[in-house]
């Protein structure tokens, strides 16, 4: 062995140290070397530069969400994330498709209530020319009247097709608030056939503007970047979108699937918003303790152990799921039950749920922490996807806040005291009298709110 070693070449030993070296000096959570700025119109750009991922990401974030939407436009968004696969003043929706498939890109579209985030992802080496479909897609769209037309059967489709899980979300929602926060990021069925494009125009016209939007960017050059910024050519002088207040509903809303379909249910109090993001992180940290996965994954929903302490409510029962969300907004939030089971055990899993939300300010200290382990560990495992670490700082800029990479998430939930979130989870079993409750299934079989309120 040492002779063969003797035998390798001078020039391929220094390659094979640099390359060692260059792997062991990767940062272990996260990108470093973040840049950022702001323009004077208002457009915030923060920029990652050391990453060592092989793909770069780019992303344009408006505060432009569907609680932006007012009568004569509600919908709008969900027209929005569709209408970004045509055409726009640079390139045909079939030449983007095309050139982006070719080199190996995607853009995707995603929006909420708050935000609407067009991304790019593409290999390093190609992104300054690549970076122009992003621009045509997120300011460039045309939206023309034609390709309206041509979506209408894709919302009705969209509609046809939502998840129960992701419906019962949405319900939540509209259920806990009244005003703006209502609204759908689904265009209702009766306001499709009205949709046209001059409306989605005026609608961006109203909303993307440079007050509301940031840029940010993994892996791309600072100056790339700032580039990108300055193509969204809007005056800052512009009029700023007034989101009306929001008050506080706490209903609760029901969508039917038939007699002894699947059902999901949601329970849910107000909690902070993320503006407060160490109550963000607290709140996050009591989902985790009380469970918002499974153990186990397995190749059926029968091969899954749930996370207690929700785990223990399904009891050994398979078709029962429970975890905990949390959903924060510029100015409110949300904490809650997500439970999935079948019919026979709705009315039973739902006044549980409902009990358990009530009581989540028991929770120990050993739970506490674990939930704390949790949270770390889904921390790490997202870590390595530069289109949510791109989007993370994109709205992490919206809302001038600077936590940048999992590694700062890390210390911030391990400066967080187990006593800090005990106090923060007994503050929101006193909320138990303000819940919303939303229900998609079999209807017919859960308890009415009233029951639900008395458990």
């Amino acid at each position: 062995m040492k002779r063969f070693a003797n035998q390798i070449p001078q020039s391929l030993r220094n390659s094979t140290s640099r390359s060692v070296k260059s792997a062991m000096s990767k940062p272990r959570f996260g990108p470093t070397g973040i840049v950022r700025s702001e323009m004077k119109n208002g457009i915030k750009i923060t920029s990652a530069q050391d990453t060592g991922f092989m793909f770069a990401a780019c992303t344009i974030m408006f505060q432009a969400g569907s609680r932006y939407e007012t009568h004569d436009d509600l919908g709008a968004t969900h027209f929005l994330r569709l209408a970004s696969t045509g055409g726009g003043c640079r390139a045909t929706a079939f030449s983007k498709l095309r050139v982006l498939q070719q080199a190996g890109a995607y853009i995707t579209t995603t929006l909420d209530r708050q935000t609407v985030a067009y991304t790019l992802r593409c290999p390093l080496h190609m992104f300054s020319d690549l970076k122009y479909y992003l621009l045509d897609t997120a300011v460039g769209c045309c939206y023309h009247d034609w390709e309206i037309t041509d979506l209408k059967p894709i919302v009705r489709g969209d509609l046809n097709r939502i998840h129960p899980e992701q419906r019962v979300i949405d319900l939540i929602q509209k259920a806990a608030w009244a005003g703006p926060l209502a609204n759908s990021v689904y265009c209702e069925e009766d306001r499709i056939d009205s949709m046209d494009g001059e409306k989605l125009r005026n609608y961006v016209s109203m909303n993307f503007i440079p007050p509301m939007c940031s840029v940010a960017s993994v892996g791309v050059p600072f100056e790339e970047t700032m580039k990108i910024a300055e193509k969204i050519e809007r005056s800052s002088e512009e009029h700023l979108p007034q989101s009306q207040k929001v008050y506080p509903r706490m209903g609760h809303e029901y969508y039917d699937l038939g007699p002894d379909s699947d059902t999901w249910i949601a329970v849910a109090v107000p909690s902070c918003d993320s503006w407060d993001f160490q109550g963000v992180f607290k709140h996050a940290i009591i989902a985790s303790a009380c469970g918002t996965d499974n153990m186990q994954g397995g190749m059926t929903s029968m091969n899954r152990i749930p996370q207690s302490p929700l785990g223990l409510i399904s009891d050994k029962d398979v078709h029962t799921d429970c975890r905990a969300f949390n959903i924060s907004y510029i100015d409110t939030g949300l904490f809650g039950i997500l439970a999935k089971t079948s019919s026979c055990s709705a009315y039973r899993i739902s006044k549980m749920i409902a009990e358990f939300l009530a009581r989540v300010g028991e929770l120990g200290v050993t739970q506490i922490e674990e939930g704390k382990e949790r949270l770390l560990l889904n921390l790490a495992i997202h870590d390595e996807d530069c289109v949510r670490i791109c989007e993370g700082l994109a709205l992490q800029s919206l809302y001038n806040s600077q936590i940048d990479c999992a590694e700062n998430s890390a210390k911030i939930i391990q400066g967080i005291s187990s006593e800090e979130v005990s106090a923060t989870a007994k503050l929101l079993s006193s909320k138990c009298h303000q819940m919303a409750i939303a229900i998609v299934g079999d209807i017919g079989v859960v308890p009415v709110d009233q029951d639900i309120f008395r458990r």
